[in-house]
């Protein structure tokens, strides 16, 4: 009996190998439709930062994933983050600038600058809705006017979709990358094969399946889950540490400005409850579980999110030791 590939392709190591690979071009021009729908398509990509193994042999995680252009020359940059942090809409629009403005070179003009489009997946939720995909672009308010050949900045916030099974071989091509980026790692490979045939999967889950072959990307993968989730849950540890002091300065003072200082510290988090259902998204976004929708956490009491909380920290704690 087939095993399980048991190889997240949300770990940075794992994605990159997938999407940023030379001769996995499919992939990635597949992905980049998908999400853009230009009406002309990405027919071809260059990339601009290869995946090569040795990136990865020092703990400093990387910007961006994947930097590449398309045959009219639009610098595309796709990531995928584990955790996203409140600044992080922010970060996407810095290294977009970054992206655009580094296209001139001495002797040329801004009219040589190409369009930059930048699409950033999400394993935790970062918009207070249920939309799976969002586009910025630079608009006037008054007329909609857009100033084309600039930036776009695209969300797909993985955790919203939640598709069943039965449905993937119907769903668009977004969701169908968003069902496998999530859960490719507890199917066999023919179960993906079956579910996916497009030869852009197939090439995904070969290149997944190839790496707990691989005796040194093995190794590598595990490494890298492992500084990964360990940064994900120190930040997670650090926050609710820093938001517990503040609340206990305020006890102690008996002044509300303790408390404000709890919140700050808890990066405005909430109150109790909020931060709790907070905890509990961040820590099954790091398990690579399905997150559990606000509704559902809305009618749990307290305790049971506090319940909820310490069981998925001791998952997480097995996992990385």
């Amino acid at each position: 009996m087939s095993m399980k590939i048991g190889i997240r392709a949300w770990i940075d190591f794992a994605f990159r190998k997938i999407f940023g690979k030379p001769g996995n071009e499919i992939c990635l021009i597949s992905l980049l439709n998908a999400v853009l729908r230009f009406p002309h398509p990405v027919v071809s990509v260059e990339y601009l930062n290869p995946f090569g193994i040795k990136d990865f042999e020092t703990d400093k995680l990387v910007c961006v994933d994947v930097k590449a252009t398309d045959q009219r020359g639009r610098v595309l940059i796709v990531e995928i983050q584990i955790v996203v942090q409140s600044s992080f809409a922010k970060r996407a629009v810095f290294y977009a600038c970054e992206a655009y403005t580094d296209q001139l070179r001495v002797g040329q003009g801004y009219g040589d600058l190409k369009a930059t489009y930048s699409i950033c997946l999400l394993m935790r939720n970062l918009w207070d809705d249920d939309q799976l995909h969002h586009q910025f672009r630079l608009v006037d308010r008054e007329s909609g006017r857009v100033l084309e050949e600039s930036i776009e900045i695209h969300t797909v916030e993985l955790a919203k979709y939640n598709g069943a099974l039965s449905d993937v071989r119907s769903a668009s091509v977004l969701e169908q990358w968003a069902y496998w980026i999530k859960n490719s790692s507890e199917h066999t490979v023919e179960e993906l094969q079956e579910l996916l045939p497009g030869l852009e999967f197939l090439r995904a889950t070969g290149e997944l399946n190839a790496i707990r072959e691989i005796t040194e990307e093995k190794q590598m993968y595990d490494a890298r889950e492992k500084a990964s989730l360990d940064i994900q849950s120190n930040l997670i540890d650090a926050r609710q540490e820093g938001r517990q002091e503040g609340i206990e300065e305020g006890r102690q003072e008996g002044r509300q400005e303790g408390i404000e200082i709890g919140e700050q510290r808890g990066e405005q988090r909430g109150d109790q409850r909020g931060k709790l259902k907070a905890s509990i998204q961040i820590y099954e976004g790091l398990l690579g579980d399905s997150v559990t929708s606000e509704s559902i956490l809305n009618s749990r009491s307290t305790e049971e999110l506090e319940s909820m909380v310490a069981n998925l920290q001791k998952r997480l704690r097995d996992r990385t030791s």
